[in-house]
């Protein structure tokens, strides 16, 4: 993209355009407005530009610095900012390659004790620089606790989240059914941290389908085991509001009242119809929203 400096004269824009012709310099976005005219060219042919039209009578002047200079402006009024933003990139970057935290999630939160027992004698304490963790050796350990039926680590940041689930014995059962489709859609992400993921992305799915059967394959066979993972759907819905007028408090009214029914959930795409009737109008939203189910996953 090219840095253009916007330029107003007291000129026609004939004749300013005549002399600019002549001077090989090429010119970019002309507009005229009452006796102004505006037009603009790089960096490099301002003083140029300023030279062609040095008689009083053009009343020359920069409207507008290209978007290099006033990047650079900013920078010099403002250089403690600039540093500072340098400086939480930096920092940010540079956190992630430690860990300052250790979370135990899940239902078998109740074992943070022992876990966290479990993670330091691998060699991971907070506070230190992160090498990587024997995920295997994390997982067999963590497992062989009371009541435990799953066991996961993720690092997010700076943060190591240790994901445990746990039996009855934790307050909470574990759910052993498939993950079930609850609306129609399509399948934008499958993720089957424990059994068998049954569909794409980019499958149409309807209610009740499974998305995540509670088993794995062994060869032919089918080995029973807890579903544990996520599915995010593309769901295309339509709802139908009645206002007393068309106004923009009415449609913003509407397209709320799809927003509820998503359920907060993020809305990729939305149209609306307007219908009149005998006592005022009906406005048809029609919308797409992204929906999230999961399965003995926190």
């Amino acid at each position: 993209m090219k840095n253009l400096c916007k330029v107003q004269i007291t000129c026609s824009p004939v004749q300013a355009l005549n002399k600019l012709k002549r001077a090989d310099i090429p010119v970019y976005n002309c507009a005229k407005s009452g006796a102004y005219f505006t037009f603009e060219v790089a960096d490099n042919y301002i003083k140029k530009v300023f030279a062609i039209f040095a008689h009083p009578c053009y009343n020359v002047s920069v409207k507008q610095n290209s978007a290099k200079k006033r990047a650079v402006k900013a920078f010099l009024s403002r250089p403690m900012l600039f540093i500072g933003a340098v400086l939480a990139v930096f920092c940010a970057a540079l956190s992630n390659c430690f860990v300052l935290r250790i979370s135990v999630t899940g239902s078998g939160s109740y074992l943070k004790n022992e876990v966290l027992a479990v993670v330091y004698s691998l060699g991971v304490t907070p506070y230190t620089f992160y090498r990587g963790i024997d995920e295997p050796s994390l997982r067999a350990r963590v497992m062989a606790l009371s009541g435990v039926t799953f066991c996961s680590v993720t690092k997010s940041g700076s943060v190591l989240y240790i994901n445990v689930q746990a039996d009855a014995e934790s307050g909470t059962t574990a759910d052993y059914a498939s993950l079930c489709s609850d609306v129609n859609g399509t399948v934008i992400k499958i993720t089957a941290v424990c059994g068998t993921a049954l569909v794409s992305a980019g499958d149409s799915v309807a209610k009740g389908d499974v998305l995540i059967g509670a088993y794995c394959l062994n060869g032919e066979d089918k080995i029973s085991c807890l579903a544990v993972g996520y599915a995010q759907l593309s769901v295309t819905a339509s709802i139908s509001v009645f206002a007393e007028s068309d106004t923009e408090e009415n449609l913003s009214s509407a397209y709320a009242a799809a927003m509820l029914y998503a359920e907060g959930e993020e809305i990729t795409g939305k149209s609306v119809i307007v219908k009149t009737v005998a006592d005022g109008v009906i406005y048809t939203v029609n919308f797409t929203y992204l929906h999230t189910i999961s399965i003995n996953f926190n």
